[in-house]
């Protein structure tokens, strides 16, 4: 009777630590895109600049939906540096409230790529990944007290590989969507990216897509 508990306990075990299988969580992915219509997610984002050996934190919170003209979003992060990025359609705008100033551009014909990076992992399927990147499974792990599956992309495209050489995405094991990201650009430098109290599908007002801009704010034109 011993053994054969012991045996019963084992097999749990070993059961319990397998890693997901790839096609398994793209699959998934699949079936997530094709309901998804929005996210929003409390942030903590980590930038490393590589020359410098320098690490910055930001915290914030994120809205994202996808809409007939194109992506739409806000991010907006209170601290330690306070900044506001409003995504719609092929405009993006950098709000700076300490200094009053607002960065417009114009992504252009770039605005595909720009949708493909700002919506990773949601409203992202497991054909768009296929089709689009090299995907590795990189194995499991516990981050955070959540069992998750690490997913390696490497872009095919040109266009994406002067953004980021390599995407990494954690994904909890039975979800479909990232609770972090990390972005590796050619120059070595990365964003990793975790997301928390994340809610997909859920209404949000149209109020919560538009950037409140006091009427004399500076407006800049990097682009020009």
């Amino acid at each position: 009777m011993r053994f054969s508990l012991s045996f019963v306990l084992f097999a749990l075990a070993v059961t319990s630590a397998r890693a997901e299988e790839l096609p398994d969580i793209l699959a998934r992915m699949d079936k997530a895109a094709q309901k998804f219509h929005s996210f929003s997610a409390a942030t903590h984002r980590t930038e490393f600049t590589a020359v410098l050996s320098e690490t910055t934190e930001m915290n914030g919170f994120v809205r994202l939906r996808k809409s007939k003209g194109g992506t739409q979003g806000i991010v907006d992060f209170t601290e330690p540096d306070p900044r506001t990025y409003e995504f719609s359609g092929r405009t993006l705008k950098i709000f700076y409230p300490k200094a009053n100033t607002v960065e417009i551009y114009d992504a252009g014909k770039h605005i595909s790529t720009v949708d493909e990076i700002v919506l990773m992992g949601f409203g992202t399927s497991g054909a768009d990944l296929r089709k689009n990147y090299q995907v590795k499974l990189a194995g499991s792990e516990t981050l955070n007290g959540v069992r998750v599956s690490r997913l390696e992309l490497t872009p095919k495209g040109e266009e994406v590989r002067k953004l980021t050489t390599r995407i990494e995405l954690w994904i909890p094991e039975g979800g479909s969507n990232p609770i972090q990201e990390k972005f590796t650009q050619p120059s070595k430098d990365y964003s990793l990216v975790a997301f928390s109290d994340i809610k997909i599908n859920a209404p949000l007002p149209e109020s919560d897509f538009s950037l409140k801009l006091p009427k004399d704010v500076k407006k800049i034109y990097p682009q020009k």
